[in-house]
């Protein structure tokens, strides 16, 4: 950029642009691993850290690259995106970010940092000083699922983006909505990166695809990608005391994930196999029988039918400083014809076992998929969810002493795989600790060893690992995860407050 275009930008920005060539070292540096040194100095425009947990790559890339980016650059913009905010506010990326790695620049080089605000549109932003006297600022943006990051990109230019959790995300719009929205930002000296962290998935995978394979060109890697594995050995020393141990042992009897987790392999999961085995780690997600907390309302997930029928009671609590589901309670009917007449009271029967035992009148919850509000059933004459609401303001007199209210069903969203977001939601919660099982609910224990994925015929279609055989695990599981769904990806996404207590907007 020349000197009168750097005039006419300062003019306009209303602030002083240094002469070209005229670049401060930093005064201070982070310590870092010798692999996370190379990402934090890496110049190319894409850049994938993929590790197991606990290597330090959204620590390197989503904290201090990304927060030297914004010092060393005028007006600079970062953007930093989840799949669901509640995870990155809570304990993950976003909260690291503020609690960790600003200060350390605060104190090094005397970084500027004014506390998060909120914009119109519910971002998270922060807003920091940078080497020229001037503001940059780094913006926290959400999308569950690819067809969401497309309009929620659109409002920003930014000079510098982090994706976290890469290989969670369903689609490639992850990577080409948002690399059209770069390199647009005036006023910014340092290139304009793409930067991304995820776990190894398989090679049939969609991140797979982008950094492995299509910078290849006649046998050679395209410089413009830059890609590493971060070995959780190298950071051993910076981890909580047991973690690596923790992660061994989750591992040790699954040797499609040690293979991903340990030595870092792109390797797929065959189909045919159980789809949570790997995840579900029964001293760690089901050990004790756990009771509701009077804090937070009753979810109830349901899958009725004609012939069967799943009914989940659980809650999103927090622990921890974290977002935890919590299921507690289960009515299941496999191959029975239960009337919804009968039906409907036994949940009833439920809420009003769950109020008296806490002494508590809980605030109850329904949620099922949309094919319950608009299945026709010509024997009825009517649609599930209007028979079943029907039904519970007629037997609501028989509870009326115990305050209930009638159900009334809230719909998940239903969309081009949706099954698969769901799955992977909930193996996002085993793995990050956030789900927890009542052993009281011996059949959703069944279901996570006995839920499986269709089998492969010819050539390999990851799709099918995350699509579960019909079996009569089937209808539990669509009940358990269409609230998970609903509170994450649909109208009553979860939002945190300032004291990080979980509000479900009902």
């Amino acid at each position: 950029m020349g000197k009168l275009d750097k005039d006419l930008l300062a003019e306009r920005l209303g602030q002083a642009i240094k002469d070209e060539g005229e670049v401060e070292s930093l005064p201070w540096t982070p310590s870092l691993t010798p692999t996370q040194q190379e990402m934090f100095d890496s110049s190319a425009l894409y850049i994938l850290a993929y590790g197991e947990r606990g290597t330090g790559k959204t620590y390197i890339l989503g904290g201090h690259k990304l927060v030297r980016h914004l010092w060393e650059n005028f007006n600079a913009l970062a953007v930093l995106i989840v799949g669901i905010k509640s995870q990155a506010t809570m304990g993950g990326v976003w909260h690291k970010l503020k609690t960790e790695i600003l200060p350390l620049w605060e104190d090094g080089i005397g970084m500027h940092v004014a506390g998060e605000r909120q914009d119109a549109q519910k971002n998270l932003y922060i807003a920091v000083s940078n080497r020229f006297g001037g503001t940059s600022q780094v913006y926290l943006v959400s999308a569950p699922y690819g067809t969401y990051i497309k309009d929620r990109i659109k409002g920003f230019e930014p000079s510098y983006v982090f994706v976290d959790e890469l290989t969670n995300l369903d689609t490639d719009d992850y990577f080409n909505a948002v690399v059209q929205q770069l390199g647009r930002r005036p006023g910014i000296d340092s290139p304009m990166q793409y930067t991304a962290a995820c776990n190894p998935d398989g090679p049939s995978h969609w991140v797979y695809k982008r950094f492995f394979k299509t910078p290849l060109r006649d046998g050679k890697y395209n410089e413009d990608y830059f890609v590493r594995h971060l070995k959780i050995d190298d950071n051993k020393d910076n981890l909580p005391a047991g973690y690596y141990d923790r992660i061994m042992e989750a591992i040790s009897d699954d040797p499609i994930e040690e293979a991903r987790m340990v030595r870092g392999e792109w390797i797929d999961r065959p189909a045919g196999n159980a789809i949570y085995k790997p995840y579900f780690v029964e001293g760690v997600h089901s050990k004790a029988e756990y009771h509701p907390s009077t804090k937070f309302p009753i979810i109830c997930g349901w899958d009725p039918g004609s012939v069967n029928n799943a009914m989940i009671f659980m809650q999103s609590i927090v622990m921890g400083g974290k977002p935890v589901w919590l299921v507690f309670d289960e009515i299941i009917h496999n191959e029975e014809h239960i009337p919804y007449t009968q039906l409907v009271v036994e949940v009833f029967r439920k809420m009003k076992y769950w109020n008296q035992k806490l002494d508590h009148e809980f605030k109850y919850i329904h949620i099922s998929d949309n094919s319950a509000f608009n299945q026709y059933r010509a024997k009825t004459g009517s649609y599930d969810v209007r028979d079943i609401e029907e039904i519970s303001r007629e037997k609501l007199e028989s509870f009326k002493e115990y305050n209930l209210e009638a159900i009334k069903l809230k719909a998940a969203p239903k969309f081009n795989g949706s099954v698969e977001t769901r799955i992977r939601l909930l193996i996002s919660k085993l793995q990050n600790e956030e789900f927890l099982l009542s052993n009281k609910c011996t059949y959703l224990k069944k279901m996570f060893f006995g839920l499986v994925s269709e089998n492969t015929s010819g050539s390999f279609d990851p799709m099918k690992s995350f699509k579960p055989r019909r079996n009569q695990y089937v209808h539990s599981h669509d009940a358990m995860t269409y609230p998970i769904l609903y509170y994450h990806a649909g109208p009553g996404a979860i939002q945190t407050t300032k004291s990080e207590i979980i509000e479900i907007n009902a």
